[in-house]
């Protein structure tokens, strides 16, 4: 097997595709021969939500609960901290976030709120460390350990975008040492009932002390340029497309050509952004909307509710906008609220100005590069856990013409090969693979180099 950097890989059974996301992690695989390239016939979302433990069955929660005795992870770290019932505590949440920092090192030195970490015991790096070693572990009894046979990519966002080189060697780094803690705890990592806090510390001092690097990491990926190389594996895919992937702590846009000739895709420098503007932001709002109705008394009360209410809140927005009413109860106290409420809220409509800005300036970008070249249509995609949101939704398909005689295609969330593989029970496509899809990517693709981002050389390893 050829490495586009040149020499020959190592034999490996599969390649698998890691999305750390700040709301939910996700997982792709696909089986490969030693001659041959991912294929998309083999390509599935992995079950690592159903191994979990979780309601869902390809989405693990990126959440931690430290109970003062054990560390808890994923889903079960919720179910911990609503049954306990404790209202001055909070999960270990949407932590990837620290990753954005200008100062990597001070960052991942801190450590979190009292109210998560109440003995100061670990550092936000050591959290990071526990929770990739914790996934490595989930894909690892998902396929029969698969990440001892197999080439491993990991999406990222655009933190930083001057700092691309950078923000790469530090999720390499974090890989690494988790994967010393996944060998030297194995199993113990799912445990039902956590992993006690001497043994986690125990693992991360060992880990800092191994040399060994993970051979099977095969580099990143920017998640939004992932998602690109979903879309582009369909040959009906306009050749310039815009991927607007809103997370939850992130959203990230790629502006992408496809040469006619060759298939190399190439990134538009400008249309290609991150700004930490997403679904965290309408999560917050409907936390303090929440707040608002209830009218509690004090400021104590109020931070009750908020901590309440935090653990399930992509929950509560699910079930808003699917219901277009949702209630909760604090202290006996029935709380309502209804969509149209949560997006009057003066916090909903700036998160949701900020993204539809972006989209106008990346797609401004694109259509600029599309006319050199006399290009009449552009395609769009929107990708994401947020992009289920209706409110962006009606945002970004409002717009069909660029104003210059170009049109916009809109294209759908799923692609036409991914509804072909069928074989997988219960995959409910359309709704789940905006939100899989980076990890898709990342499985398919060759890794990207973080000295050249602007080009991805992916495409020519994909095959039909």
């Amino acid at each position: 097997m050829q490495n586009p950097g040149g020499g020959v890989r190592r034999t490996v059974d599969w390649s698998i595709g890691l999305d750390f996301g700040t709301a939910f992690s996700k997982a792709a695989g696909t089986k490969i021969m030693p001659t041959e390239a991912a294929t998309l016939r083999e390509v599935r979302p992995l079950r690592i939500g159903e191994t979990a433990g979780g309601n869902r069955p390809y989405l693990v929660p990126s959440s931690m609960f430290l109970d003062r005795q054990r560390i808890h992870f994923g889903p079960r770290a919720i179910a911990r901290l609503v049954a306990a019932d404790l209202e001055e505590r909070e999960l270990v949440r949407s932590f990837k976030r620290v990753l954005g920092a200008n100062d990597f090192e001070d960052a991942l030195n801190r450590f979190p709120r009292a109210s998560v970490d109440p003995d100061r015991l670990f550092r936000l790096g050591d959290l990071i460390i526990l929770y990739l070693a914790y996934l490595l572990a989930l894909v690892d009894a998902t396929v029969d350990g698969a990440t001892r046979r197999s080439r491993v990519r990991f999406t990222r966002p655009g933190w930083i975008p001057d700092r691309i080189a950078a923000a790469h060697e530090v999720m390499t780094t974090l890989f690494n040492q988790a994967h010393a803690v996944h060998q030297i705890l194995g199993d113990a990592l799912l445990a039902k009932d956590g992993l006690e806090y001497s043994v986690a510390c125990a693992a991360l001092d060992r880990a800092r002390d191994a040399r060994a690097a993970f051979s099977a990491l095969d580099g990143g990926i920017y998640e939004a340029s992932a998602v690109g190389l979903c879309h582009y594996s369909d040959a009906k895919t306009p050749n310039f497309l815009l991927i607007m992937d809103v997370g939850a702590g992130t959203t990230d846009v790629a502006a992408l050509v496809r040469a006619p000739f060759g298939n190399e895709i190439c990134i538009v420098r400008a249309g290609r952004r991150t700004i930490e503007v997403a679904g965290d932001h309408f999560d917050a709002a409907l936390v303090d909307l929440l707040i608002a109705r209830a009218k509690l008394a004090s400021e104590a009360d109020r931070m009750a509710l908020r901590n309440k209410v935090i653990p399930v809140v992509r929950e509560l927005k699910e079930e808003l906008f699917l219901n277009g009413v949702v209630q909760f109860a604090f202290r006996g106290k029935k709380i309502t609220c209804t969509a149209r409420n949560l997006e009057r809220r003066p916090a909903f409509k700036k998160a949701l100005a900020d993204i539809n800005r972006l989209y106008d300036e990346c797609l401004a970008e694109l259509v600029q590069a599309g006319r050199r070249e006399g290009v009449r249509c552009i395609g769009v995609v929107l990708a994401g856990g947020g992009s289920r949101l209706p409110a962006i939704r009606a945002a970004i398909a409002r717009r069909r013409w660029t104003g210059l005689g170009m049109r916009i295609k809109h294209l759908p969330s799923t692609p036409a090969w991914v509804q072909a593989l069928g074989a997988e029970k219960n995959y409910d496509y359309e709704p789940l693979f905006s939100q899989v899809s980076a990890a898709f990517g990342a499985a398919i693709s060759a890794p990207e180099q973080p000295a050249a981002p602007e080009t991805i050389e992916a495409a020519k390893s994909v095959t039909l």
